[in-house]
Parts: C-alpha cells; structure tokens; sequence
C-alpha cells in the first residue's frame, strides 16, 4: 500500500485563520478588561459609601457620649434624689425636680443656657445642649491638633 501525503499549499487559510485568532483574543481581552472596570468602580463607590456611614455612626456615637455625661454632670449637680424626670427634647435637656432643690450649682456652670421654671410643684431646667456639643466637639478637634503637634516634635 502506497500513502502519498499531500501538503496543503493554501498558506492563506492559515494566515487568515491566525489573525481571526489574534482578533478574538484581543476583543476578548478589551471586553473583559471593561467588564472588571465596572465592579471596581461600584465597590469603589460602595467603599466611600461605607467609609461615610463610620464617620457618621463615630460622630452619632461621640454626640451621644457627650449628651450623656452633661445630663450625669448636671444631675450630680442637682442631686440625683431630688430629680423627677428627665427628657431630651430637639437640641435641650428638660430637667423636671422638686421644688425644694437648690439649683445654684447648674445656673452657675450652664449660665444663660440653663432657663429655669419655677412652679408651686416642680423646678423645670431647659439646658440647651447645641452649644454645650459644639463647644465639646470643637475642643476635642484642639485637642487631638494639639497631641498631633507633639507626637510631630518627637
């Protein structure tokens, strides 16, 4: 038996068949590569979204912290056994307590942002706690300026 081998001499074919290769890869290759830009790009925006909600839930947790201990400092001030309710209202604490309590201590530390009500039942204390939490805040940004500036010294 005789085999005879034919060489394909049609060169054409192939060339043309290699560069339809090389263009699939390279359209595939672009395709892909905005596929993966557009996840990145939403977990980029997803990342700033979260970073933004910390920021807000540290900052919402700070004012809390600070709200709480003006309501302790002002209560220790009037005696805790002689307070009947206290309420946050909008940006004021009410501070409800008996008629024979001696209010001088909190009129002196809260000044004017302390409005008293004075009533045959109750003594009605309205402090006004915007102020006292921009103070706060602002004094706690001097301060971490301040431990920056050492900690830059060294």
């Amino acid at each position: 038996m005789i085999v005879t081998v034919k060489k394909n001499k049609n060169m054409k074919i192939k060339i043309l068949s290699l560069v339809i290769l090389v263009l699939m890869f390279i359209a595939y290759y672009f395709y892909m590569r905005d596929e993966y830009k557009i996840p990145m790009k939403q977990k980029n925006a997803l990342v700033k979204v979260d970073s933004m909600e910390l920021k807000k839930k540290k900052l919402s947790k700070k004012l809390e912290k600070i709200i709480y201990k003006e309501i302790e400092s002002s209560i220790d001030l009037l005696g805790q056994e002689f307070i009947i309710d206290v309420k946050v209202i909008r940006n004021k604490v009410l501070i409800t307590c008996d008629p024979d309590t001696d209010i001088s201590a909190v009129t002196i530390r809260y000044g004017s942002l302390a409005l008293v009500k004075r009533s045959i039942n109750n003594i009605q204390i309205a402090i006004d706690l915007a102020y006292l939490v921009n103070s706060k805040l602002d004094e706690e940004k001097e301060e971490k300026k301040r431990m920056e500036m050492k900690k830059n010294e060294k």
